[in-house]
């Protein structure tokens, strides 16, 4: 989430965490959860020297070798290579 915001985000998807404590322990465990995220997100405003969120910057972050960490999206070898796509009704 820190570097989330000190890239410039001014939202953050927490979904698959979300689903699991609710899976898990229910409304308390989602509630747990973001407890959680809370107190590790002020744990590490403290030690990287942020009192607000505001005070985030991207001066905080190493951003040089991010591009190394940008993974591309799979392609579906097997579904582009053996089924035929599915034509609309209109132009059978």
């Amino acid at each position: 989430i820190f570097k989330a915001i000190a890239l410039g985000a001014s939202g953050i998807g927490v979904g698959r965490p979300v689903l699991y404590s609710l899976a898990s322990y229910g409304e308390k465990g989602v509630v747990r959860m973001v407890h959680m995220l809370q107190d590790e997100l002020t744990m590490v405003m403290r030690l990287s020297g942020c009192p607000t969120v505001a005070s985030i910057t991207n001066e905080h972050v190493i951003t040089r070798n991010l591009a190394d960490h940008i993974v591309p999206l799979p392609a579906d070898h097997l579904t582009m290579g053996t089924y035929m796509p599915l034509l609309p009704a209109s132009r059978m």
